[in-house]
């Protein structure tokens, strides 16, 4: 079964949920969310229905989030297949244009051959130029000499 990413923003903090009321937010099992109270997530358990706290299961998801979260370091790109941190194969990355600002660096694994990708911004590829042998995409080339129309226009 593929595992979900719960989205910790869909819960109001001022309210109370039941058991079924949270998993219906996040389509999950009645059973899925009493786990969640055995590992950790607290509750009112002083009467019936029990009781979750939208302010704790806000924090417990944020935490359960973050504790699965893995940071690169500045040497190494992310491996989709691995779902790990690697360092790229002979240390060689292409810079891929997304806007203006921002861009991807992408490589291939060096232990599974897979695609290995970080998301950087423009003004941060000097750094990472330092770091791997970086190929850029060549730029788009001005239209130069726009007063002398081209042989095969009909403008004379």
């Amino acid at each position: 079964m593929k595992k979900r990413c719960l989205n910790p923003n869909l819960v109001k903090i001022n309210r109370n949920y039941t058991f079924e009321e949270v998993a219906s937010v996040f389509c999950v099992h009645k059973n899925t969310v009493a786990r969640w109270v055995r590992n950790g997530l607290n509750c009112l358990q002083d009467q019936k229905p029990y009781l979750v706290l939208g302010s704790e299961l806000k924090s417990f998801l944020q935490r359960k989030r973050e504790s699965k979260k893995q940071k690169c370091k500045p040497n190494e790109l992310y491996c989709l297949r691995c779902k790990a941190p690697t360092i790229p194969a002979e240390n060689f990355v292409e810079y891929q244009l997304i806007s203006s600002t921002k861009g991807r660096l992408v490589g291939f694994c060096s232990r599974c051959e897979c695609i290995v990708n970080k998301f950087v911004s423009f003004s941060s590829l000097q750094g990472y130029e330092e770091v791997f042998e970086v190929s850029k995409p060549k730029g788009l080339e001005d239209i130069n000499d726009s007063n002398n129309p081209l042989l095969n226009s009909d403008f004379r």
